[in-house]
């Protein structure tokens, strides 16, 4: 499948700034192997990473082992299974509650994660997202 990887091409790689699996745009390659890699999410360029490599190097940490890595779509599948009440479409005067499932015109269905005075916190499919509400 790496053979028909060119610059330009799309691959899922682990986005540094995200910290999630994502899709990105390959823009170096250096000997036929993929050298840097775009994020189609936030649009950081970093070393392509598959996010299953460990940390070398350095004494390791006590504590808790890290969580493993979720891609951003299983999140929110997750979100909507759990999610209740009708879908309604997105109006940033209307006032919404944690849970609610909306449809927006740009980013699609999205779940309300959390909601501030002013504005929610919404699960889209690709990444989460603060909207403007009417909440108070």
């Amino acid at each position: 499948m790496m053979d028909n990887i060119t610059t330009g091409g799309d691959i899922a790689a682990y986005c540094t700034k995200c910290r999630l699996i994502l899709e990105h745009v390959v823009v170096a390659m250096v000997g036929g192997a993929v050298a840097k890699v775009k994020c189609k999410t936030c649009g950081s360029t970093h070393r392509l990473r598959d996010g299953s490599s460990t940390r070398t190097g350095g004494a390791k940490k006590k504590g808790p082992s890290p969580k493993p890595l979720v891609p951003a779509e299983a999140l929110w599948e997750a979100a909507l299974r759990s999610a209740r009440g009708p879908e309604q479409p997105y109006d940033m005067t209307c006032s919404y509650r944690a849970g609610d499932v909306i449809i927006h015109s740009v980013f699609g269905r999205g779940i309300l994660q959390k909601v501030f005075p002013g504005k929610c916190s919404v699960l889209f499919r690709d990444k989460e997202r603060l909207l403007a509400t009417a909440n108070r």
